[in-house]
């Protein structure tokens, strides 16, 4: 008997919280140049280093990158943070100004800043900084802002940018051609490239993952294969990350049953100190169906309280019926 493997369909389900991170960061690592030379529209520069980009002030922000840059005879800080939306929690213009603050702090150079807004829809209305016009107080922060979607996808393949493809299948596509069909034809053609193995699989993962910001996971499911998945180290990394989330998860929830599971053994043992056994064995079924933690160290009190086992089962009979 033969058996025939079937495609593989990885669910972006079961992808970690952090997916777009990790392919953005594994671009920027593996070809800062390529990134850089996008950004910056100039090849006159040499890539120096990665700096930390990690500041301790009321809260941990990470941003994608914080990279020192050589123009000229200039070191400068090229910052590129990638975003997949539009900032909700606090107006990107806002959030990147202090951020801004706090690296010229620290390092004392030149800042060139770039926010690149992944959805095709995120970034419209982004005003590319802060102006504060008050005579002898001026304070004027810009930044760069790019939407992929602006820019020509076709390129990316004419001039072999290897960075650029993992995003890609979110620029603009050729003329008269349909987003899905663009993302399909990005895909065939990173296939035909004459990379490294490992690299151009890499690649793919990356174009899959992205792909999913605009295309239903079924019209994609099929840019993978299993040769893919397992020559890529960023779907290792995708297992690797997700594995520990749900590992943190459970540690979590086993805490939770942990702690209500004591709860409920200490309520039973204040029923059966002061009330009949038997009667308090009856309760349990009802003790143990209660999944809020709050209610039961609530009963816990009532329980230490209550005169008769009566009054104590009307009490729960009320907090059912809540």
């Amino acid at each position: 008997m033969v058996y025939i493997r079937e495609q593989p369909d990885p669910d972006f389900a079961s992808l970690p919280h952090g997916r777009y991170d990790i392919v953005t960061k594994d671009a920027l690592q593996k070809f800062p140049e390529d990134i850089l030379q996008a950004v910056l529209e100039r090849t006159d520069f040499k890539f120096v280093e990665f700096v930390e980009g990690e500041f301790t002030t009321v809260e941990i922000r990470r941003t994608d990158s914080l990279i020192k840059v050589q123009l000229g005879d200039e070191p400068v800080l090229v910052h590129i943070e990638f975003q997949v939306g539009d900032s909700t929690d606090v107006e990107m213009a806002r959030r990147n100004v202090g951020y801004l603050g706090r690296c010229y702090e620290r390092y004392g150079l030149p800042i060139l800043s770039h926010v690149i807004y992944l959805r095709p829809n995120a970034g419209a209305n982004d005003p590319g900084g802060y102006r504060q016009n008050i005579p002898n107080h001026r304070f004027i922060v810009e930044y760069k802002v790019i939407r992929l979607i602006e820019l020509d996808g076709q390129s990316v393949f004419e001039t072999q940018n290897a960075g650029l493809m993992p995003f890609a299948p979110l620029m603009q596509p050729p003329e008269g051609m349909e987003q899905l069909q663009w993302a399909i034809q990005c895909n065939e053609k990173t296939k035909r490239l004459s990379l490294p193995t490992d690299i151009r699989s890499n690649l793919l993962v990356s174009q899959w993952v992205m792909s999913g910001l605009i295309h239903p996971h079924q019209a994609i499911s099929s840019f993978l294969s299993e040769a893919v998945m397992q020559e890529s180290s960023v779907y290792q990394h995708f297992l690797e990350t997700a594995g520990r989330e749900h590992y943190e998860r459970g540690l979590q929830q086993g805490a939770e049953l942990g702690a209500r599971q004591t709860a409920i053994k200490s309520l039973v043992k204040v029923l059966e100190f002061k009330f009949d056994g038997r009667a308090v064995q009856a309760l349990r079924p009802a003790l143990e169906s209660i999944q809020n933690l709050q209610r039961l160290e609530e009963l816990h009190d009532e329980a230490l309280r209550a005169e008769t086992f009566e009054a104590f089962a009307h009490t729960l009979g009320m907090n059912d019926n809540e």
